[in-house]
């Protein structure tokens, strides 16, 4: 039985494969297996060379989206320890070792993550070690966990039942929730052991959808907090809430910047409405710091 299953779901993964499965076999570690969930991709997945590695397994499903391919890849494992990769991160070959060893000293940790490097287009940017908490997540004030940074035992994961299918924007919020309110706080390695990159097909464009499933969420979380009578949480829960509006329509802002930029007038009368919906306080600070900057440079001399 192998020490770690590795579990990548993959759907039109290109070049990207190359990179995330060839970081999982150049671990430090070799105790390891690798679950590949090709979720309906329409490109040939099967016969990428990497795949051949015997510490690989290749499983093709039906198009069931990325929280269904990481439960019927965890299923397909048999380690004790689970751990998870996008497609297109990396990780360096020390972050299986490391996160081990981590969790030997914190047994009682709910799981173990890790810094990373955000791959911007600009260069690379370590985030900070951070110190992550089921109150201070729920209030968007408890730092970014990558899921491909996570590492869980698999009684854990099987006992918060997994990668909830029905979301498709917030499914890694939600789990590591779960796991924190379950289990409690996680511990992290100190260096940066992934590499995450940042490009068009995973930024979040679909930020509607995604404020509509992070208020699904803490809803969830509300009603426990309110049954139990926790008034920390629900504090946590109610800063939460106008955090996550906040950013989402910060994303709808820049949405419609993008508009005006390219001439769309009719996309950028509905990101002007969703970012007003979402937090009119976001497209009224924007405005109003458009309107000093036009006025400076009329009264710039030319």
């Amino acid at each position: 039985m192998p020490l770690v299953s590795v579990v990548i779901p993959a759907h039109n993964p290109g070049r990207f494969l190359e990179r995330s499965l060839g970081s999982v076999l150049a671990q430090t570690i070799t105790d390891l297996e690798c679950v590949v969930v090709d979720d309906g991709s329409t490109e040939d997945v099967a016969s990428h060379p990497l795949l051949a590695d015997p510490r690989v397994r290749y499983v093709r499903q039906e198009n069931r989206g990325v929280s269904v391919a990481r439960n019927v890849g965890v299923s397909l494992g048999d380690s004790r320890w689970v751990a998870f990769l996008d497609q297109d991160d990396e990780w360096l070959p020390p972050k299986l070792a490391d996160q081990l060893a981590s969790l030997e000293r914190r047994p009682d940790a709910s799981f173990s993550h890790t810094p990373f490097f955000w791959e911007l287009p600009s260069g690379p940017r370590a985030s900070a070690p951070q110190s992550v908490t089921y109150a201070a997540s729920l209030a968007g004030r408890g730092g970014y966990v990558c899921l491909s940074s996570v590492l869980v035992e698999r009684t854990r994961h099987d006992a918060v039942g997994g990668h909830d299918p029905l979301l498709t924007h917030q499914q890694d919020w939600a789990f590591l929730l779960s796991l924190l309110r379950v289990f409690g706080d996680p511990v992290s390695t100190s260096e940066p052991a992934v590499r995450y990159f940042v490009h068009g097909s995973n930024a979040s464009r679909d930020y509607a959808a995604a404020a509509r499933e992070a208020a699904i969420i803490l809803d969830l979380h509300e009603s426990r907090a309110a049954r139990a009578g926790d008034a920390a949480l629900l504090a946590a829960i109610r800063l939460g809430r106008r955090t996550t509006r906040e950013l989402h329509s910060t994303q709808a802002l820049d949405h419609l910047r993008a508009s005006v930029r390219d001439g769309d007038w009719q996309g950028a009368a509905l990101h002007l409405g969703a970012g007003l919906a979402l937090d009119p306080r976001v497209i009224v600070r924007a405005a109003a710091t458009h309107r000093r900057v036009s006025r400076h440079r009329a009264g710039s001399p030319g």
